[in-house]
C-alpha cells in the first residue's frame, strides 16, 4: 500500500529542454497531507549537477514514515541515461531497501533487495523512478499531452503513461502558480495519481496527489524553493 506513495514523493521535473536552461542546483522543501491532515516532519529534495551528471536525493522524516531515495544519471539533449537508484524506508517499524544498477553496455538492469539479485533486460531503454520525469518535463514543454515511458520498478520494466487533463491554480508556500494537471493512466483502477507542473517555474513540479483507496490519500505541496540554472 505504501510503496506507490514512496516513489511518487521523489519526483521533481527539473530537466532541460530546447526552451530552458538546465538546472545546476536545487533545494526544496515540501509539506505533506496524509488523509487531509498535515504531517509533522522534514521533507526535502536536493538536486546537484556535475557537468552532465545529476544526483537527486529526497528525504522524508516523521513519526509514521522515513524515506531516503537517491538517483544518479547522465543528462544531455533531453535524454536521461540512468546509472543507479536506491531507496530505504521505514514504515510502522518495518524496514525496506532496494537498489537498481543500470548497465548500458548490456542493456540490463540489476534489481537488488531483501529477496536477492535479479537481472532484467531493458530492451534498449528503461528509466529509474526519477530520471524519466526529467524527460517528461521536456515533452511537456514541447506541447505533448500523452507521455509514455518504460520504468524499472518492482523487479520489472513497466510501461507508464500520463495524460495532461487540464490546468489549475496551485497555492504553494512561495505563492500561487497556474499549473498543468498531469494524471497517470491507470485504466479502470480507482487509484488516482496527479501531478501539477508550473510553467512559470520552468515546468517544475509544485504538487502531487495520490489516492490509494478510501482510507489512504497523500498530497505533497511545494513549500520552499531555491535553484540556479546552468550558465551558457
Amino acid at each position: 500500500m505504501i510503496k506507490p506513495i514512496l516513489w511518487l514523493l521523489a519526483l521533481v521535473l527539473t530537466s532541460a529542454s530546447a526552451f530552458a536552461q538546465d538546472i545546476d542546483h536545487l533545494s526544496a522543501e515540501y509539506s505533506v497531507l496524509l488523509n487531509g491532515d498535515k504531517t509533522r516532519g522534514v521533507n526535502t529534495l536536493k538536486i546537484d549537477r556535475n557537468n552532465d551528471n545529476y544526483n537527486v536525493r529526497f528525504s522524508l522524516t516523521h513519526w509514521l514514515l522515513d524515506v531516503d531515495q537517491q538517483a544518479n544519471f547522465s543528462w544531455k539533449n533531453c535524454t536521461a541515461t540512468p546509472h543507479t537508484f536506491s531507496y530505504k524506508t521505514k514504515y510502522l517499524g518495518m524496514r525496506n531497501e532496494e537498489r537498481l544498477v543500470f548497465d548500458q553496455k548490456t542493456d540490463m538492469v540489476l534489481f537488488q533487495d531483501k529477496n536477492g539479485d535479479k537481472l532484467v533486460p531493458t530492451e534498449g531503454e528503461a528509466f529509474d523512478p526519477v530520471s524519466f520525469f526529467f524527460e517528461a518535463r521536456c515533452d511537456l514543454m514541447a506541447g505533448k499531452t500523452t507521455l509514455t515511458y518504460p520504468v524499472a520498478r518492482d523487479g520489472e520494466i513497466k510501461t507508464t503513461t500520463f495524460n495532461v487533463v487540464g490546468k489549475e491554480i496551485v497555492n504553494t508556500g512561495i505563492g500561487p502558480y497556474e499549473s498543468l494537471i498531469v494524471e497517470r493512466d491507470r485504466g479502470n483502477s480507482s487509484r488516482k495519481t496527479r501531478f501539477w507542473v508550473a510553467p512559470e517555474l520552468d515546468y517544475q513540479l509544485v504538487q502531487i496527489s495520490h489516492v490509494e483507496n478510501n482510507q489512504l490519500s497523500v498530497t505533497v505541496t511545494l513549500d520552499k524553493l531555491s535553484y540556479s540554472l546552468v550558465k551558457n
